[in-house]
């Protein structure tokens, strides 16, 4: 089927994303790219509920990112839920990953060890900890993750999340062919 992009740019840029920050950590021998302990952090905007019992949520992870090998080798990973004030990690998370272990930072926001093991950023409004429960490779450049939540914890709760038609930004739609 020949879809003409213009309106299906139109279409898919109608349904709403907030931005999030998934972080996870993998010991360096489990991992094929590196030898040592690597924690990964990134922006994505495609991530939602997708059950209630258990509680799950499924997120959209680029397939060629260290995101990517770091999830499956962890098996868990955690969510930060992105306040309207904190746009400008939106950017800073989505450009690279500077972990300064010493410090307990990435990309200069500290984080702890969650209850998975994941780590917990100290920014967002709130951020979901997740165990792996499946993975779904599809044709697309994005694998699913479904995470079972296990933990919870309430980081700036006095902030809104904050949306794509917020932050003028837009990771929706389909590429422009060159």
């Amino acid at each position: 089927m020949n879809l003409p992009q213009e309106t299906l740019n139109q279409a898919l840029e109608q349904l709403t994303y907030g931005y999030y920050l998934v972080a996870t950590r993998a010991d360096g021998d489990d991992l094929k790219t590196r030898n040592e302990d690597w924690v990964s952090a990134g922006t994505v905007s495609w991530a939602m509920q997708s059950s209630f019992t258990p509680p799950l949520i499924t997120i959209a992870i680029q397939k060629d990112s260290n995101l990517n090998e770091t999830i499956q080798k962890s098996q868990v990973f955690s969510l930060t839920i992105l306040g309207k004030r904190e746009q400008d990690l939106i950017e800073r998370f989505a450009e690279r990953t500077d972990v300064d272990y010493s410090n307990n930072a990435v990309n200069g926001i500290s984080y702890r060890e969650g209850a998975t093991g994941a780590p917990v950023l100290d920014c967002g409004v709130m951020t979901l900890e997740c165990r792996l429960a499946d993975a779904l490779t599809t044709k697309g450049d994005h694998l699913l993750f479904v995470g079972r939540v296990e933990a919870v914890h309430a980081n700036n709760e006095t902030d809104e999340p904050i949306t794509d038609r917020e932050a003028r930004l837009s990771y929706a739609g389909v590429p422009s062919r060159s």
